[in-house]
């Protein structure tokens, strides 16, 4: 044996001694039922939680566009058609039928609620694409192909 280790095993206020598990019990062992609320009740706490809230928001419509001001004023349809050829048949089809946007041909849409979307767009439309007179040249196409 070395001189180094009989000195070290000779004084007993140096050695230190130690749990040999491993771990403080006091932080490793819950109290009993604690595995059963922490595996199936906090989960199940914390999904009422969240779709609680998720159909909350869902319900307070956060983000719908605002109403229309007043009466929804109908142009020429012949005008604009022409108009919704330059302007909206790019993304809703030439006949209206759809592409990238929805199809409005036999939609079931309010004018209203057109003008709406054209005012505040929405999704990849953008807001105000027509406005004034051209606006309510397009309202008095679509209200000739949305569905009565």
């Amino acid at each position: 044996m070395s001189v180094y280790f009989e000195a070290t095993l000779a004084r007993k206020s140096t050695v230190v001694t130690r749990d040999p598990k491993g771990y403080d019990d006091r932080v490793s062992t819950p109290e009993p039922g604690w595995p059963l609320r922490r595996i199936v009740v906090l989960p199940l706490v914390l999904f009422a939680v969240v779709s609680a809230s998720v159909f909350a928001l869902a319900k307070l419509h956060l983000a719908k566009p605002a109403g229309v001001a007043g009466p929804v004023t109908l142009g020429d349809p012949q005008r604009g058609q022409v108009i919704f050829g330059e302007k909206c048949a790019g993304c809703h089809g030439t006949k209206a039928e759809g592409g990238i946007g929805p199809a409005l041909a036999g939609a079931h849409i309010t004018v209203d609620a057109a003008k709406a979307q054209i005012d505040n767009g929405g999704g990849t439309m953008p807001a105000g694409l027509v406005t004034g007179r051209r606006e309510d040249d397009v309202l008095a196409y679509l209200a000739t192909i949305f569905a009565k």
